[in-house]
């Protein structure tokens, strides 16, 4: 019985390291979102987007984040934007969906933006996969993460020890890293933008607006410290394409020679009879 203690006590110590599924989290998370923090955090990165990002070209604009964000998806301009969750019923999402299978075409998408989906995922590599099959060739990929540099990844390992709440337990994905797993899927980085330098465990006044700039903030942000609570890369999707082949060569009753590509077999006749009679006998 002692033995059998200790096991499950070590494992209740092992699991608080452990990232849970986004379904089970994302009540308490909604909640975390609305405190004074959450709130800030959302702000900044509303800013970056709306400064930088707000005209990216496409028709179709998709997000994918912790929950429902009517003011990210109203940055972009495109005539279809659209959210979605694995649980949030009484969102304003267009579908539930697991973010590692989402229900839509292949190269359907023109900006997908991912905020704080990934780290907060089971399997990220597995969402971004999923999230480079649905983006268009040329399509444009936002990703929003926790910077393990910051303050935010720097007090998540010591909170976990304290507290078992969800905020504090997701994956510390570097810069490097995910800039090396975009390269592997033909993504090309564009930029990259760093934000939100105040601590985590902070309580703004009452009086304070969530998205105020303090001195802090604006020194960092004039010298573009890369250590702030987020960081944003915007990605385009580069698809290589095959060189095509010469086409196949025909002689005509005259004794010429004609080529037709392969993408034109299908409108080999009318080159056949712009030719002039002699080659259709």
């Amino acid at each position: 019985m002692p033995l059998k203690h200790i096991s499950n006590a070590a494992q209740s110590f092992v699991d608080r390291f452990k990232v849970e599924d986004l379904a089970g989290t994302s009540a308490d998370l909604k909640l975390w979102l609305q405190s004074d923090f959450g709130r800030y955090l959302q702000a900044q990165e509303l800013e970056v987007l709306q400064r930088h990002f707000a005209d990216l070209p496409g028709y179709r604009c998709l997000r994918l984040g912790l929950s429902e964000n009517i003011q990210a998806l109203n940055c972009f301009k495109h005539i279809h934007s659209l959210s979605m969750h694995p649980a949030e019923l009484n969102g304003a999402h267009g579908a539930l969906a697991n973010y590692s299978e989402l229900p839509l075409m292949s190269e359907t998408i023109d900006v997908m933006l991912l905020q704080h989906a990934l780290e907060f995922s089971q399997a990220p590599r597995a969402v971004l996969v999923e999230a480079s099959r649905v983006v268009m060739p040329g399509g444009h990929l936002l990703l929003c993460m926790f910077n393990p540099f910051g303050p935010m990844g720097v007090a998540k390992f010591p909170m976990q020890f304290f507290s078992d709440k969800p905020q504090f337990r997701f994956h510390n994905l570097r810069l490097g890293r995910l800039t090396d797993w975009l390269s592997l899927l033909n993504f090309h980085v564009e930029r990259i933008e760093h934000g939100a330098y105040n601590l985590p465990l902070q309580r703004l006044a009452e009086d304070q607006d969530v998205a105020h700039n303090g001195r802090w903030q604006k020194a960092c942000e004039k010298i573009r410290l890369p250590l702030g609570n987020f960081y944003m890369i915007h990605a385009v999707k580069r698809v290589p394409r095959g060189i095509r082949g010469p086409g196949k060569v025909w002689r005509a009753a005259t004794g010429k020679s004609y080529r037709v590509t392969e993408g034109l077999k299908s409108t080999a006749a009318d080159k056949v009879s712009a030719c002039g009679p002699e080659i259709q006998n």
